[in-house]
């Protein structure tokens, strides 16, 4: 494919998220989440981008015709309103190893982000980026986190058309989802990831999301029900790696990635 992975590893020198807002630092945050991967220190993360945001906002949105199919929303339909409470609840859901990331004032407007952090109903400490691996930081989880997850246990849940075989680990067990699956998946997914954390006795491994809107509504019902392994909502930063194309502008190589996203 042409890919090169870097190696650049170096080991960040705080460990947890630090609580005052005008000291977070949007490199140090994936910096302590690496940190975090190395010694095991088990932990979640759900993402709202814009799209979870007008989900939640109870806002009409259709791209189940993007890219490899994302999720479509309509205000009323029971099946709909049924996910967008659970997207509700893993947005609110506190622990101490939970952290919700929400979109960023420079991406997403001052309004929109005081209003999602204000739903979010989190402490600051529990807060970060819900861009926390693309833009400026991209690069860094291509190096620096990758090298983090050597030697653990990891899962994927991604796209039925997705080739693992691609990623630069080992992956254990691969789960699939399918277009909209938030609303055709989420329950068979839950099921078959339960299954497997039960029938081996799971514990401090590591699973990585792809699925969408999907993926915050698995991670916290599994952090809730299983709290000793990890459970990271990756997103789309493995999409062209897996062959199902640069569905992003950072994947594009584009002026995204000099973005260093700022809190307040």
């Amino acid at each position: 494919m042409g890919f090169s992975w870097k190696r650049l590893f170096s080991k960040p020198t705080s460990r947890y998220p630090v609580a005052n807002p005008a000291d977070k630092s949007f490199a140090e945050a994936i910096a302590q989440l690496n940190v975090r991967l190395i010694v095991c220190d088990n932990f979640s993360l759900v993402r709202f981008g814009d799209g979870e945001m007008i989900i939640i906002n109870g806002e009409a949105i259709d791209l189940s015709k993007k890219f490899n199919g994302e999720h479509q929303y309509i205000p009323g339909e029971v099946k709909h309103e049924q996910q967008r409470a659970l997207l509700q609840q893993s947005l609110r859901w506190q622990a101490p190893h939970y952290f919700v990331g929400i979109a960023c004032p420079c991406c997403v407007g001052t309004p929109a982000f005081l209003a999602l952090k204000a739903q979010s109903e989190q402490s600051e400490q529990q807060l970060t980026w819900a861009n926390i691996f693309v833009n400026s930081n991209f690069s860094t989880f291509m190096s620096d986190t990758i090298d983090a997850l050597a030697g653990r246990t990891v899962n994927m849940i991604c796209h039925q058309k997705a080739d693992v075989a691609q990623l630069p680990f080992v992956v254990s067990t691969s789960f699939r989802s399918g277009p909209n699956s938030w609303l055709n998946d989420h329950q068979r997914l839950l099921e078959e990831i339960s299954a497997y954390i039960e029938l081996n006795a799971s514990t401090d491994e590591v699973f990585l999301f792809c699925a969408g809107v999907l993926s915050n509504i698995l991670v916290y019902q599994l952090s809730e029900k299983y709290p000793d392994n990890t459970y990271i909502d990756i997103g789309s930063v493995f999409d062209d790696v897996m062959g199902l194309g640069k569905t992003r502008r950072y994947l594009r190589n584009g002026k995204t990635l000099q973005q260093t996203c700022v809190w307040v």
